[in-house]
Formats: C-alpha cells, structure tokens, sequence
C-alpha cells in the first residue's frame, strides 16, 4: 500500500473512533451521525477548507431552523405537511446537483426528512435535533482537520485532480431520478407513521452515494447492495463480540478495528474495494445506533436496527434499478 494511502487509512480510522468514542463517554444526542460526518470528512482527499467549513455550518443551523418552523406551522395539516417534505426532498437535490456536493446534499436531506417526522412524535425533542446535527457536524469537521493536521495529506497532483473530477451529467435529470426514488420512500415512511430515524438519515445518505454514481443501474445495485450487505455483516460481528464483552472499551476498539479493515480494503485492488466507504457508513449507522446503552436488550436492538436499514437499502437500490430502467442517466450533451 502506497504511503499517502496508509496514511489516509489511519487519518480515517483514528478521527472516526475519535468521535464515536467521545459519543459513547459523553453520550451526546445523535453521536453516531457525527461520527458518519467524520467518516465522510475523512475520506476525502484533503481536508475542507475552513472557508467553506464555516458556510455549511452556518448553512445547516439555517437550515434546521426553517425545518423546525415550518414543520412545526403545518403539522395540524397533513396534506400541506406532505407536500412541504417532498419540496424539501426536492430542493435538497437540486441544491447538491448544482454543485454543493454529497455532504450538504445529506444535510439538506436531513432537514427535510428528519426534523419534520421528529416535529410529528415530539417538538421538544425535534429542537434537540435543531441544535445537535450542526454541533455534530461541527466536531466532526474539528476533528477531521485535526486529523489532516496531525497526519498531512500529500498535496494532489493535476493528474489525480482531473481523475476525481465528476463525470458531465444532466442536472435536470438526476434530479428528477433522485426525487423518483426519494419522495415515494418519505411519503410512506411519513403516512405509515414510523419513527426510525436513523434510517431516514441512512436513507439521504445513500440516496446521495447512488445518485453520484454514474454506471448503470445494475452495477450500481450490485455495487451497493454489496457496500451494504459488507457493513451489515461487520454489524452482526460486533453485536456478537459486544455480546461476550459488554464494556465500554469494547464497541470503541471494535469501531477502531473495522474502520481501519474496511478503509484499508478501499485503498487495496480487490472488487470489494469499491464498498467499503458506503461500508463503514452503514455500519456505524447500524452498530452505532444500537451498542448504547448496554443492556439485556442489546441483541433485539441490533436485530431490528438490520432489518429496519436492510429494508430501506432494498427499497432504495430496487427502486434506483427500476427509474435507470425507464430514466436512465445521460450526459449533459445528451440532453442538449
């Protein structure tokens, strides 16, 4: 493994545990999606400049509060609730298309999806989320440039520039795939009146990774059903493992361990190299959302946290599958 890759497996696996572990000792609200942040953070090239750091800071506490009032105006009224949500959806996508990027895409996307269901159970604990996901993404993006700082990026090369730089796409027309497979999954998340929110979180995060992928829809299924059976199956291990050993130390070594396995299974050649990113995101959602408290219960947690992410990755691919069928991507010359 070149240098600058060893370095980066380790920036990932030390600034993510970092953030998990902190969560687990101070048990803050929604630990788990700063750790998410981090990981997103830090597998990216170089560290986000303190510029546009500020920006989406202060772009995400906006954000939630126009959620949180807006949601909380029209929850007495269904029908306008509903729509106001897949505006949002909408919206959302439109802003990360247009060149904002995956991070405050899924941003956007939890305020349209994770404030408005919070206001629906509870607008007392929907506050707590106003504040929490900007003071998480806050420390994550603290910890993730410490992370660069401590273990320094080699500076990219126009070679490596130019190959990471985006594929050309028709931004009308992601945006309407993206919104064929999001808004349905929202509209009967919402009218079922389910409350897991961590697979709405996992559903904007996904939604973003397939909607940045330009193959078809086959390896684009393949890829991620793949990405996320791997990180459901770390899950499983480590809520076996935290079955034997129900300490603290243990979740913190075991985050540590699969960061460091699954970030160096993406710098390697192997096929399964392309999952482990979505990989990692998917078992810190899972696992994460479930090892706290420790108790009898901790396996019936983890059993039902799986299938509840299970079900909402299937739905998700399937129906990317089904809209590349029928509205498949094409370049922006394409669609001139």
């Amino acid at each position: 493994m070149r240098t600058e890759d060893q370095r980066s497996v380790a920036r990932l696996a030390l600034g993510v545990t970092g953030v998990f572990s902190l969560g687990l000792f101070l048990g803050w609200p929604l630990a788990v999606v700063g750790a998410v942040f981090a990981a997103l953070f830090l597998q990216a090239p170089a560290a986000l400049p303190l510029t546009a750091f500020a920006k989406l800071f202060v772009f995400s506490i906006g954000l939630m509060v126009i959620s949180f009032l807006l949601s909380s105006i029209f929850s007495p009224y269904p029908l306008v609730f509903l729509m106001l949500v897949a505006i949002g959806i909408i919206l959302s996508f439109m802003w990360s298309v247009s060149g904002a990027g995956v991070l405050p895409g899924v941003i956007a996307l939890m305020g349209a999806l994770m404030i408005p269901n919070l206001v629906l159970q509870s607008q007392d604990l929907a506050l707590v989320l106003v504040y929490w996901i900007p003071l998480n993404l806050l420390f994550a993006g603290f910890v993730s440039t410490l992370m660069f700082v401590l273990i320094p990026a080699e500076p990219q090369t126009a070679a490596q520039k130019k190959a990471a730089a985006p594929p050309s796409f028709d931004p009308h027309r992601r945006i309407v795939r993206m919104s064929l497979v999001t808004v349905p999954f929202a509209m009967a998340f919402f009218v079922s009146g389910a409350s897991a929110l961590l697979v709405l979180f996992f559903v904007a995060l996904l939604s973003q990774q397939l909607a940045a992928m330009p193959a078809a829809g086959k390896t684009v299924a393949k890829a991620m059903l793949t990405a996320n059976l791997l990180g459901a199956a770390v899950s499983i291990i480590c809520y076996e493992i935290n079955v034997i050993a129900p300490v603290i130390l243990t979740p913190i070594l075991l985050c540590f361990f699969f960061c460091l396995t699954l970030g160096a299974l993406g710098k390697s050649q192997v096929p399964l190299a392309a999952a482990a990113g979505s990989a990692i995101t998917t078992a810190l959602i899972v696992y994460g959302g479930s090892v706290a408290p420790f108790s009898d219960e901790a396996d019936v947690k983890s059993i039902t946290r799986v299938l509840q992410v299970a079900s909402a990755a299937f739905f998700v691919i399937i129906a990317y599958f089904v809209v590349d069928e029928f509205w498949p991507e094409k370049e922006r010359q394409a669609a001139q």
